[in-house]
């Protein structure tokens, strides 16, 4: 259980270090690898942490709160980016003419 909590503690330092430049696709890796340690823990089913166990465990879950408001902070970039494309997309419509192609004009002007 020791392993899997430093293994923890170094993916959770590692994206500390960079969380401000962190993408989504770092953020969604991050989530994944954690997940795949914290089942290994379930599986080991060793009991209870033990407490330096624990209190490494919530040094750990401390940067969950910094982390959770930069997966926000994506999530609204990429929100504000969808609705100026619809909006962007709605003027050019808007801006288009559209023509009808079986149109005929026939010009009554006689010489």
């Amino acid at each position: 259980m020791d392993d899997l909590i430093t293994e923890l503690e170094q993916l959770t330092h590692d994206i500390m270090l960079n969380i401000e430049k962190a993408d989504s696709e770092e953020l969604e890796q991050f989530v994944d690898k954690r997940q795949l340690i914290i089942d290994s823990m379930l599986h080991q089913g060793s009991g209870e942490a033990s407490l330096p166990q624990q209190a490494r465990l919530k040094s750990i879950m401390q940067n969950d709160h910094v982390i959770l408001m930069r997966m926000n902070s994506l999530k609204i970039e990429a929100k504000d980016w969808l609705i100026q494309r619809k909006q962007a997309k709605t003027q050019k419509n808007a801006y288009e003419m559209s023509y009808v192609v079986d149109s005929i004009i026939v010009d009554t002007k006689r010489y």
